[in-house]
């Protein structure tokens, strides 16, 4: 009963906190339904069924997304997670090429170990006559 209390409420929980993650994560949640929405939409005329529960999808999917990035319990974890990834060190643009290019170089030198492991266990069952 609680949840749905909170569903139809319109106050904002905390609306300073947590912004750029809370914002994020309505747009996300906002365009799976708006996506759904177009799937189920038809280019038919206005009143068509379809059409209209393409609309109605639209329309409901975007207050259920509005209201669960304010949900107490969804809303704090939202803040806390905007919090941690404030404490995140990330990389300098050198430091992330340079990353780059080592994970690039052992991707490389993993694949060519593992066809040569391969063309040897290849080789080694036909010598067999295990294939």
């Amino acid at each position: 009963m609680n949840f749905l209390k909170g569903l139809v409420a319109t106050n904002l929980y905390k609306s300073s906190q947590g912004r750029i993650a809370r914002r994020s994560t309505f747009i996300g949640f906002t365009l799976v339904f708006l996506l759904g929405a177009f799937s189920l939409y038809r280019g038919q005329t206005f009143g068509s069924a379809s059409n209209i529960i393409a609309i109605i999808v639209a329309i409901l999917g975007t207050w259920i997304s509005f209201r669960t990035i304010n949900y107490p319990t969804f809303a704090d974890f939202l803040v806390s997670v905007e919090a941690e990834m404030a404490k995140v060190s990330w990389p300098s643009k050198k430091e992330l090429y340079a990353n780059t290019k080592v994970v690039l170089l052992f991707m490389f030198l993993f694949t060519v170990l593992i066809f040569i492991c391969d063309v040897i266990f290849n080789w080694l069952f036909h010598i067999l006559h295990l294939v």
